[in-house]
């Protein structure tokens, strides 16, 4: 299989399929981070609007404040940077997954056009191959038939002819020897014919 894959080039298209495989795989990891990325984001942004809206609850009663509201609001202060520092990060890393993810489907689409042309460019060689091929079985085809027509059918005649001329001198040759048995043995019947009337002859005069 891999000598045949080799001979006829599909081996490019294997290459090339791996491709697409290793570049999909790629596509959902990115898509993976993504979706991990936009979850801690949309925390981030959720637990920083939680402590500003905590922050803007005691700033509206900031004439109540009791020393535990100073101390809850300058840490709440303090949380408030962190947090905006954490969701400013969690952007950041959201943005740069998203950009990511778009320059792997890209490089999955153009994995699976440059699959898309290997494979037509395969196709379009077998079925040129096959072109080739069907015409040279044509040509062979032909090649024998004006063989068999033009050498072997003349030869094969010709042998026939031979064995039909051998076989009908033999059958001559047989019936005349048959023709001159039965001559012979009519001249030996005639011979001893005239024979035995010579005889009788000789003893109707020896009486006489």
């Amino acid at each position: 299989g891999v000598a045949l894959n080799q001979l006829t080039g599909y081996d490019q298209i294997e290459q090339v399929k791996r491709k697409v495989t290793d570049q999909a795989e790629a596509f959902e990891h990115s898509r993976d981070e993504v979706q991990s990325a936009k979850k801690e984001y949309e925390e981030a942004i959720d637990t920083r609007s939680s402590t500003q809206r905590e922050i803007n609850e005691l700033l509206q009663r900031k004439h109540l404040w009791t020393g535990e509201d100073v101390t809850r609001f300058t840490e709440l202060y303090r949380l408030e940077h962190d947090h905006s520092r954490a969701e400013l990060t969690a952007k950041e890393r959201y943005q740069h997954s998203e950009k990511q993810m778009d320059r792997e489907y890209m490089a999955l689409a153009q994995s699976i056009m440059e699959r898309y042309h290997e494979e037509q460019l395969w196709s379009d060689k077998i079925r040129s191959v096959s072109t080739y091929g069907t015409w040279a079985l044509m040509v062979v085809n032909l090649l024998l038939f004006f063989a068999v027509q033009t050498v072997f059918e003349p030869m094969k005649r010709r042998r026939l002819t031979d064995r039909f001329e051998d076989l009908l001198v033999a059958k001559v040759a047989e019936e005349e020897l048959k023709f001159k048995e039965l001559m012979d043995e009519r001249e030996n019947a005639i011979n001893v014919q005239q024979t035995a009337i010579l005889t009788a002859v000789g003893e109707l005069a020896a009486s006489v």
